[in-house]
């Protein structure tokens, strides 16, 4: 039963994540607020539906698919309530250790117990939804990342560097787009920072990927010193 109750957890907070990270897609690129306060709305929202995962039904989607659920006695409040303990993890998982049960459970009288009326047979069903869950996840905080990579000052040097250099238009053509997600690789020696910024250049001729060294002494500002351009074999 312990085991079941710590994948129904953890699948709880994969469920979660998705529309958190929805939200803070939604309010970084659309909305275009800064990345702290659109985090902050987003960990607000995870805590909300942390707080609610229980409600209706007295089943979370993790109980759902583990055939588990909250004992029939327990008021729609008390579900509420049990999980405003989970915001200290640590001592959660310590009352776990020495009552066998969540510490909002002691607190508030309730208990999770198998649903004897599940025919339980969801194992696949379960494997596909985490899957789906998580590669949601991994592309929009993929795409998170590459925002503010591309909001960074030397990100911007690089850009602009890029689209006004005629050598490289002349290969490419005009540039379309770069890639989302650039390498980035630094390095700081004699006093001043070198940082290499890896890309590819989409353009209406050909694509091209692209290396460019950028330094910057302490206290100045981002410069390009170098390019090259990457020959794939």
């Amino acid at each position: 039963m312990k085991q079941k109750r710590i994948y129904a957890f953890l699948i709880d907070l994969l469920v979660i994540a998705v529309p958190s990270t929805l939200l803070m897609v939604l309010s970084v690129f659309m909305l275009r607020q800064d990345f702290l306060p659109a985090l902050y709305g987003s960990l607000a929202l995870a805590a909300l539906l942390l707080l609610l995962k229980d409600l209706p039904f007295g089943r979370s989607p993790g109980k759902y698919f583990l055939g588990l659920e909250i004992s029939n006695g327990a008021s729609a409040l008390r579900r509420v309530w049990r999980n405003m303990t989970l915001i200290a993890l640590p001592i959660e998982a310590l009352a776990v250790l020495i009552y066998k049960k969540r510490l909002g459970d002691v607190l508030f009288k309730t208990d999770v117990v198998a649903d004897e009326t599940s025919s339980f047979n969801k194992f696949t069903e379960l494997l596909a939804g985490v899957f789906i869950v998580l590669l949601l996840v991994f592309l929009q905080l993929r795409n998170l990342a590459g925002y503010y990579i591309r909001q960074r000052q030397e990100y911007m040097v690089a850009e602009a560097f890029i689209y006004g250099n005629q050598a490289i238009r002349q290969k490419t053509g005009e540039v379309v787009k770069l890639s989302k997600v650039p390498d980035f690789n630094f390095r700081k020696r004699n006093g001043q920072t070198e940082l290499t910024i890896e890309l590819k250049v989409y353009g209406q001729k050909e694509n091209a990927d692209l290396a460019i060294n950028l330094i910057k002494k302490d206290g100045g500002q981002w410069v390009v010193n170098d390019y090259e351009i990457i020959e794939k074999e």
